[in-house]
């Protein structure tokens, strides 16, 4: 339980702007103290969250563990790939423990017998905080007053310690479960299961053993151990050793039977059945060539897919961490795109406000904070091409050089963003320059990471002139020198930019609220803009590579509007229309408005006006 040491009422907190102070949640004990109960502050969560404004209305919300879980669709396809599909995100609030837990102290002392994890993680472990979230032991008659300790971080560690062999085993048996096991038995096993799993079984394994080609046998064993714990109904928490995970889940006897039979079924077939594990990888012709012979197959794997299931995890858990950090970095910004200038000063103060913004990440308050100050600067940008007295050489200045100073908040979006101030403004000679300048490379080649939603593809490479897209995440070749790749946003739009952005994105803005594009594509569409009249179809063939380099995402269709309008502007109406046509057969039948149905009949109207002359 929580029991209230000291109260302070002038530090304003989250639950204080909600009508909902901590004070009144608080409830006294029988022995006279006042505790805070984890119920209370899990429904103020559930009650905030259900208060929300979605594109699709407020959330359903419901309380899943310790967490507060609120339920909406993604109206874009954003975030599920599927437009409509429902998104379920759980909120817990977690209040860092003061010290270390007596249980956590117990298992960081006993971790010097074996050889995982290393001394090296432990000391990391050792810094991070604990936490307590708000949920009871079921069972507990005062389960509404109690809280949960959490190893959140230091589970995340030990994750980030995994090797090879023991990433890839954890992947496989979450691909076990969702494919095999949740279909029949649903809920009752998870992937937290299946991560402990390998965390207990990677403590008996020798260091000689961690080699790539026992892969299926440290697979079997933990499934072994997997089989073993649902029998006895017991399954430890691997730092509190005094927890059963499995306590009260698999008390049905038949639905205890039915996982222990598909367990088995899986043992008597682990390599056919792992083998359909693993997507989009032609594992029959590796198995062929093997002969048969198990241990020859696994390394063979290190062969034939090296980029797959036998990847060097070590290469690229860098660029991994960098890449999902910078996702959330991401996300606050397209939410800031759709902020008025008033807005965006409440933002500014607050981040430079130490008081509140002192357990973000530095790293995290300059990006969001440089996005803020960029945004408010296409704000005023709009602002000066509707005044009449906008255009002051000294006025227009002092608002590009602003740009580019908070321009460094990626490696691309952020020099585009000033790009199109300055064409906007009709400066194309000095757009020009800066755009063959985001193109070219002095050395051989750069490489960013993709942080966006407008392509499959994470990797842009520039190389002298061009910029190509990659399947997969950067990789550094040599794991031991870290490498800290630039990262590259998508650019993002708000109806309200209409007089700033280029003819095509002005049919965008008509359509909807905001949106994004590719910033390769857009990189693209304005060195078509800006380039000579001889360069032009060359560059809208540049472009064009670049629209199908980002397939297989929901968003391709407003690249392919692009494209088409500047097909439409080349009077290459064929193109243009075939282009539409593309883009309108990826919104039909999920109701998401499409600006291609009015650039076809722009395109259409001028191109019978040309025939007519």
């Amino acid at each position: 339980k929580l029991v209230l040491l000291k109260s302070d009422s002038g530090i304003p907190t989250i639950f204080d702007d909600n009508g909902c102070p901590i004070k009144d949640m608080l409830e006294q004990n029988k022995k006279g103290k006042l505790v805070l109960p984890s119920e209370k502050v899990v429904q103020f969560w559930i009650n905030f969250l259900g208060k929300r404004q979605t594109a699709t209305g407020p959330p359903e919300t419901f309380q899943h563990g310790p967490c507060a879980t609120a339920v909406n669709k993604d109206p874009q396809g954003y975030i599920k790939k599927e437009v409509g599909e429902l998104i379920e995100q759980d909120f817990a609030h977690g209040l860092p423990f003061c010290r270390v837990p007596v249980e956590g102290e117990q298992w960081l002392r006993s971790r010097r017998h074996f050889n995982w994890p290393s001394m090296k993680t432990l000391e990391k472990i050792r810094t991070l905080d604990c936490h307590v979230v708000a949920v009871g032991d079921k069972i507990s008659q005062h389960s509404s007053l109690e809280w949960r300790i959490s190893y959140l971080l230091w589970e995340r560690e030990l994750v980030w310690s995994f090797n090879d062999t023991q990433l890839q085993c954890f992947v496989l048996l979450k691909s076990l479960l969702i494919k095999f096991i949740d279909p029949i038995v649903s809920e009752k096993l998870s992937s937290y299961h299946m991560k402990t799993v390998v965390f207990w079984e990677s403590e008996t394994i020798d260091d000689n053993c961690w080699r790539r080609e026992f892969l299926l046998t440290f697979l079997k064993n933990c499934l072994l151990r997997l089989k073993d714990c649902v029998e006895k109904q017991t399954l430890m928490h691997f730092i509190d050793r005094s927890k059963n995970l499995f306590f009260g889940r698999l008390d049905d006897p038949e639905i205890k039977e039915r996982i222990l039979e598909i367990l088995e079924d899986i043992l008597q077939n682990i390599l056919v059945i792992s083998m359909k594990c693993v997507d989009d990888i032609d594992l029959a012709t590796t198995w062929q060539n093997s002969h048969g012979n198990v241990d020859e197959f696994l390394y063979n794997c290190t062969v034939d897919h090296p980029s797959n299931i036998t990847s060097d995890f070590e290469a690229s858990r860098h660029s991994l961490e960098l890449y999902h950090s910078e996702q959330v970095t991401w996300g606050i910004n397209v939410g800031t795109a759709l902020s008025d200038f008033k807005t965006l000063a409440e933002y500014h103060v607050a981040l430079e406000d130490k008081n509140i913004a002192s357990d973000f990440d530095e790293g995290f308050k300059r990006s969001v904070g440089m996005f803020v100050l960029l945004r408010s600067a296409i704000i005023q940008a709009v602002l000066m091409l509707r005044s009449e007295e906008a255009n002051t050489s000294e006025k227009f200045q002092r608002l590009v050089n602003f740009m580019d100073e908070k321009s460094d908040i990626d490696a691309m979006s952020g020099k585009l963003y000033a790009i199109t101030v300055l064409f906007a403004f009709g400066k194309k000679e000095e757009a020009y320059k800066r755009i063959k300048n985001v193109f070219f490379r002095s050395e051989s080649s750069a490489k960013y990471i993709y942080v966006g939603l407008s392509s499959t593809c994470k990797t842009i490479e520039i190389s002298q002139q061009t910029i190509t897209q990659t399947k997969g995440i950067p990789k550094c070749q040599n794991p031991q020198k870290i490498i800290d790749f630039p990262v590259a946003y998508d650019m993002i739009f708000a109806k309200e930019d209409i007089s700033l952005v280029a003819k095509a994105l002005k049919f965008e803005c008509l359509a909807e609220r905001s949106f994004l594009v590719h910033p390769v594509v857009y990189a693209s569409y304005l060195r078509v803009l800006c380039c000579d009249k001889e360069e032009k179809v060359e560059n809208i063939g540049r472009l064009h590579e670049a629209v199908k380099e980002c397939k297989g995402t929901k968003h391709n269709y407003r690249h392919f509007n692009i494209l088409g309008h500047c097909y439409h502007e080349a009077e290459f109406y064929e193109e243009a229309c075939r282009c539409y046509l593309v883009s309108l057969s990826q919104t039909s039948g999920d109701g998401r408005p499409n600006a291609a149905v009015l650039m076809l009949l722009v395109c259409f109207f001028n191109y019978m006006q040309m025939q007519v002359k």
